[in-house]
């Protein structure tokens, strides 16, 4: 199982109209840049650092792998992931367009399983008129789609079958450290997490609390049935909890309070 990727678009007013382009040509990002989108969505899903597809693209530009009035060279993959030290790697050199039933596709979805993440060139057809890449991982049990040029459900939730019909080459993309942290999370390491975090909070609340004030103000709340349970926790620890929903009466006696309490009532 993978961890879901951040979700970019080419397309995004903030580098859709940004240069993405050589000498020769006018292309921008949200024309061409589907490559580094794709890239930029996984490496910032891995390292956990922001890396837009405006950041790639310009990588894409600065180490020559914007191809002239086309899109971007394959040989840009492997060396843009290197760069965050994540290794990914072209599946082989065979053509499977038009070809659903090829073993690479399922040499694909293994490795997906496994906890690598893939990226897929699809040629003719519904996700393209001529070349486009897009991101593929796997969670329960499905192979899912991120499109960096679109949210339709066809293209991000498309018919397994006319996929692989319409992929022609893969790249694999090794993210099984990444993906492993939540696996190793059961929930005794949860519990604990929370206990420890829930111990800090109430720690704040007694560096914060006011004294008597804040007593008498928790015991009116917890009588008038403000707060749930007794008011603490049963270590003596306050138990901040809402019960319901402020009646008019109940802010009224907030307000008279806190007013006779600031000598303003």
């Amino acid at each position: 199982m993978n961890k879901r990727p951040v979700s970019y678009l080419q397309t995004d007013p903030r580098w859709k109209n940004k240069p993405y382009r050589v000498t020769g040509e006018n292309s921008t990002i949200g024309g061409s840049g589907c490559g580094p989108t794709a890239a930029a969505m996984l490496i910032e899903t891995i390292t956990g650092k922001t890396f837009t597809p405006e950041d790639a693209c310009n990588w894409s530009m600065a180490h020559g792998y914007k191809a002239l009035n086309q899109g971007t060279y394959y040989a840009y993959f492997t060396p843009q992931f290197a760069e965050f030290g994540i290794d990914c790697q072209m599946l082989n050199w065979t053509n499977t367009y038009g070809k659903p039933d090829h073993a690479n596709h399922e040499k694909v979805v293994e490795k997906l399983k496994e906890g690598y993440y893939a990226i897929a060139l699809m040629n003719k057809g519904l996700w393209t008129s001529s070349g486009h890449f897009v991101v593929l991982w796997w969670q329960d049990d499905k192979v899912r789609i991120n499109d960096p040029a679109s949210t339709k459900d066809a293209r991000v939730n498309g018919d397994i079958r006319t996929f692989r019909s319409q992929a022609k080459y893969y790249w694999l993309i090794d993210a099984r450290d990444y993906n492993k942290e939540d696996e190793d999370m059961d929930q005794s390491k949860f519990n604990e997490m929370f206990k420890t975090a829930m111990s800090e909070y109430r720690k704040e609340l007694r560096d914060n609390d006011s004294g008597d004030w804040s007593d008498e103000a928790r015991d009116w709340c917890v009588s008038v049935g403000l707060f749930a349970g007794n008011g603490t926790t049963v270590d003596g620890q306050p138990n901040m909890m809402w019960e319901d929903l402020l009646t008019r009466e109940q802010a009224a006696q907030l307000f008279y309070r806190f007013a006779k309490n600031n000598g303003l009532a």
